[in-house]
């Protein structure tokens, strides 16, 4: 699902399988597929497509704008950009909310927003590649507009501390005394979404089942991480649009948008019925669930390595092989460890991941280095 930051080393898995960046919950309905627009263009489920000033009037009446992504998505990002452009341009004030920041690094944020620190400093200053993980050149189009056009930009995620140690031991690892960093009370999903959730833990056993389980990572704990998550998120946004009285665009992963499930509903519960407009990527294919969001817009799914791995005993353990894809076109195997990616040892899925972003970036392979059957192998993956 893609609900836990970088230090929780499966969430990676998905980069390399499928569309990560707390992924669909749902599946796309049945009906026949549309021809999809251009990528980035804006439209309404039934195909009417919306241009920049209709958006910005439609965002104009809204307490929250919530935009899904899939977090590896340079496309999805983009029209983020755009969204913030747009409104921008419109002469909308807004604040703008990021899962990917924890509330604790507000300060940052703020002196960013001051000129205190530079957009080239800004990836370390935040502790970006510990905390979120997923490469800071995809963000980086939504902070140059923010710069550009002056806008406060919020952390609303558990600062990592707090979730690494709820995740580890629940919350009865955190002491009394710091349970005040917490919400006061955890909103539990749905019943709809908890059902998906419930789904989406029985498919990270299914492919990562010696760490979940050895780890006593159980679904009762998947499901408190993930309610955590989104009323963390949904109090704090709650905070600042009661102290700014402005619109927010909330930038968050998909699974976090749709439906009205995760923070939307969260911000019901919490606040005094704030008006929301939710905004989801569509990839093609069937036309989208009216249900699943007010707007959509089309950016088509990256190209993925096609591989099923798993981390133990500190290595990458290649599981399963996508017919069809790039990996196996490369002659990868189950059963396969890499250890290295483009000379770079991997030491974490994160720089497996990296590599892979920069290959990409460069069209050039990504080499692998592969232990199979106790020999070396080094295998080019051709760039998307």
């Amino acid at each position: 699902m893609g609900l836990i930051p970088r230090w929780v080393q499966p969430i990676l898995l998905a980069l390399v399988l499928i569309s990560t960046g707390c992924a669909r919950l749902f599946p796309p309905p049945p009906p026949d597929p549309i021809m999809p627009p251009q990528p980035g263009t804006l439209f309404q489920a039934d195909g009417r497509i919306l241009d920049a000033a209709e958006f910005a009037k439609r965002s104009a009446a809204q307490d929250f704008i919530l935009v899904g992504e899939s977090h590896a998505n340079a496309c999805d990002h983009q029209f983020q950009a755009w969204v913030v452009d747009t409104l921008a341009d419109a002469d909308l004030p807004i604040l703008l909310g990021l899962e990917m920041v924890p509330w604790s690094a507000q300060s940052t944020l703020d002196a960013f927003h001051n000129g205190d620190v530079a957009l080239d400093e800004l990836q370390y200053e935040l502790g970006w590649e510990t905390y979120w993980g997923f490469d800071f050149s995809l963000y980086r189009p939504i902070f140059e507009r923010a710069e550009q056009w002056n806008i406060p930009v919020l952390g609303l995620n558990v600062p990592r501390n707090l979730l690494k140690r709820i995740r580890a031991d629940g919350l009865q690892g955190i002491p009394d005394d710091e349970r005040g960093a917490l919400p006061m009370a955890i909103i539990l999903p749905p019943d709809q979404q908890l059902e998906a959730i419930e789904e989406e833990f029985h498919r990270h056993v299914d492919r990562m089942p010696d760490f979940t389980l050895e780890a006593g990572f159980d679904v009762d704990r998947f499901i408190m991480i993930q309610s955590l998550w989104d009323t963390q998120m949904a109090h704090v946004a709650l905070q600042h649009l009661n102290q700014k009285q402005r619109p927010m665009v909330i930038l968050a992963g998909s699974g976090h948008v749709e439906y009205g499930h995760g923070v939307a509903s969260r911000l019901l519960q919490l606040g005094h019925e704030p008006s929301i407009l939710s905004v989801m990527p569509w990839r093609g294919g069937p036309a989208p669930n009216p249900a699943a969001a007010d707007l959509f817009f089309y950016c088509p799914e990256p190209q993925r390595l096609g591989l099923a791995i798993t981390w133990a005993d500190d290595q990458v353990h290649v599981t399963g092989v996508v017919p069809g894809s790039r990996a196996e076109d490369a002659g990868l195997l189950p059963g396969d460890i890499l250890i290295a990616a483009n000379g770079v040892p991997i030491t974490s899925l994160e720089i497996l991941h990296q590599q892979g972003m920069q290959a990409t970036r460069e069209q050039r392979p990504l080499l692998l280095d592969v232990l199979r059957n106790g020999d070396t192998l080094t295998i080019p993956v051709t760039s998307p």
